[in-house]
């Protein structure tokens, strides 16, 4: 059996490590990396007969299984031979019930609640809104999700027509397709409709994407190495073979979050008029509420962009928030050991694998690097503001959870919304998280008005929040293949 506490080194897998691998669905130990994407949300029919056979259909010949995944990015690298079509499958827990295999369904207590993401215990712990402000499609119960990717956008479009045509051929009903497209800088690297670097850093569970990042930024101040158990779990539907030790799925997080482009970025013009002289850096006031300039460097390591490739290798060892605020997004979602309410091991449980898209419901007008630079607000209101659109664009928010409470729900809960987090610190308040933080008192948000400054106690009280909105999610879980091609 596969050991969960270490990660994998995938290209010398031994023999049940491979069977572990031909097995897992792939995206959750390494991103697919296609820029194109179609979620297919879907509802099963009364023919549980029907609707088995569909996910048999797809198991054995759609979904593309974690070993097959990480050869085709070995040979693009190599060679930039296209990964082709890629597949994914995972189930709401209501599609497990409407199944007939509730018993088969894995037993984690945020995945298996009445309503799922929908209950009004989620949407109170979470300070989700309320399901009236959620997109329609999303306030039904959801009973799976088919997630299909491809290199282009026309490629991705005609496999997800002949998903949705095997759907409805296997008496399910297709609720919604979200397409999403990454937003790319010119760099190559994936940014946010608000322009900044994202998913720079994760927990990385394969031992060569962690010799790799350390070749190109280093693992001396921050250790990306995690274990396979950050994502995976055994899968209890194939549980009753006893000779299947190496059958393994994860919990999926799926929320959809829109961002009000132009309400942030006026916002932050707005901050740098108040705090930045003339002729400044305008770039220092975002920067310090995501807790990276817009080309992914930390504002910990720099007051300026670097514009060399994002690095990861850092801390917050001696920042006492005179560089990054304890309540920048970033510092937020992963404290780096800063948190002071937990030891640094434990603090590392509640990171999970992100796997994020940006998505268009409306197409922008602009790409966010080619929007004019500006020295005022009443510049940005003229000259940019027109090209940001307030709504319809947004991140597709989907991550890898072995525990759903002691990850995505505890990061959301008592870091990102809390404005008591990071404890322990000068202030009594830090704030809620700037960019996807969500409560009912934002708190005292304070940026310090020069930047690495440590013995000045003054500090610029901001208010910064409610720019992104969250539209609708679930939570599903993603079995192995050997369930999906046994049901």
């Amino acid at each position: 059996m596969p050991d969960l506490d270490k990660p994998l080194k995938w290209t010398e897998a031994k023999p049940d490590e491979l069977k572990m691998l031909r097995a897992l669905q792939g995206n959750i130990l390494k991103g697919h990396g296609r820029h194109f994407t179609a979620n297919i949300f879907l509802r099963f029919g009364k023919d549980q007969g029907k609707s088995r056979r569909l996910l048999r259909d797809l198991g054995n010949h759609h979904v593309t299984d974690a070993y097959s995944q990480l050869l085709a990015a070995r040979d693009f690298k190599k060679c930039g031979k296209s990964g082709g079509d890629f597949c994914h499958v995972a189930l709401a827990f209501e599609g497990y019930v409407v199944l007939g295999l509730a018993d088969s369904a894995p037993g984690d207590e945020e995945f298996r609640q009445q309503d799922g993401m929908r209950s009004a215990g989620s949407r109170t712990d979470l300070h989700d809104p309320e399901l009236g402000e959620w997109e329609p499609e999303f306030r039904q119960a959801l009973h799976a999700i088919v997630l299909v990717a491809s290199d282009t956008e026309a490629t991705c479009g005609m496999l997800a027509s002949r998903i949705k045509s095997r759907v409805e051929a296997g008496d399910a009903t297709v609720v919604k397709i979200q397409r999403g497209k990454q937003l790319i800088n010119a760099a190559g690297e994936g940014i946010e409709h608000f322009g900044y670097i994202d998913g720079r850093s994760q927990p990385l569970m394969l031992v060569e994407d962690i010799e790799h990042e350390a070749e190109i930024t280093g693992t001396a101040l921050w250790d990306p190495s995690f274990g396979l158990g950050t994502a995976l779990v055994a899968d209890p539907g194939v549980l009753a073979q006893p000779e299947n030790t190496y059958s393994f799925g994860s919990y999926f997080i799926f929320r959809k979050l829109e961002q009000n482009v132009r309400g942030f970025k006026k916002r932050e013009q707005d901050i740098a008029d108040a705090l930045i002289p003339k002729g400044g850096n305008r770039e220092l006031p975002g920067a310090m509420l995501v807790g990276r300039f817009e080309d992914g460097t930390p504002i910990t390591m720099s007051n300026s962009a670097r514009g060399t490739s994002p690095p990861n290798d850092f801390n917050y060892d001696g920042d006492n928030g005179s560089r990054c605020p304890f309540h920048s997004h970033i510092r937020k979602t992963n404290p780096r050991g800063s948190g002071g309410a937990e030891q640094q091991e434990k603090e590392r449980l509640h990171l999970m694998a992100r796997r994020g898209i940006t998505y268009e419901d409306i197409a922008r007008d602009v790409h966010p690097e080619e929007l004019p630079e500006v020295e005022s607000s009443a510049e940005f209101d003229e000259h940019v503001a027109p090209h940001l659109p307030e709504r319809g664009v947004g991140l597709l928010f989907m991550a890898y959870n072995s525990v759903i409470a002691d990850q995505f729900k505890f990061a959301q809960r008592f870091w990102a919304n809390s404005d008591r987090f990071p404890v322990g610190k000068p202030d009594a308040a830090n704030g809620i998280d700037p960019v996807i933080g969500q409560a009912a008192v934002v708190g005292s948000q304070r940026i310090p008005v020069e930047w690495d400054m440590p013995d000045k106690k003054d500090g610029a009280d901001i208010h910064f929040s409610g720019f992104v909105k969250m539209k609708g999610g679930e939570y599903f879980f993603s079995p192995s293949l050997t369930f999906l091609k046994g049901i």
